[in-house]
C-alpha cells in the first residue's frame, strides 16, 4: 500500500484505523467464503450428475426387465386361452 494513504487513515483518528482493519479482514473473508461456496457447488454438481446418469441406468435396465416380463406374461396368457 502506499504510505500516503496509510498517513491519511492514521491521521484521521483511531476510529478510522480500526474500521480499515475491519473492512480488509471482512474483503479477505469474504473472499474465502466465496471460494468456498464455489467448491462446494462444483461438487455437488458432479455429485448430481453421478446420480442422475446412475438413475439413467438404472431406468434402462428397468425398462428391458419390464419389457422381457410383459413378453413373457403375453406368451404365457396365449397359451391358455
Amino acid at each position: 500500500m502506499d504510505t500516503d494513504f496509510i498517513r491519511s487513515i492514521a491521521s484521521m483518528g483511531v476510529g478510522a484505523v480500526f474500521g480499515f482493519i475491519v473492512f480488509i479482514i471482512y474483503r479477505i473473508d469474504r473472499k474465502e467464503s466465496i471460494q468456498r461456496f464455489a467448491e462446494l457447488c462444483e461438487s455437488m454438481e458432479k455429485r448430481l450428475a453421478t446420480l442422475l446418469e446412475r438413475d439413467s441406468d438404472t431406468r434402462e435396465e428397468n425398462t428391458k426387465a419390464l419389457q422381457e416380463l410383459t413378453t413373457l406374461v403375453q406368451r404365457l396368457n396365449g397359451r391358455h386361452t
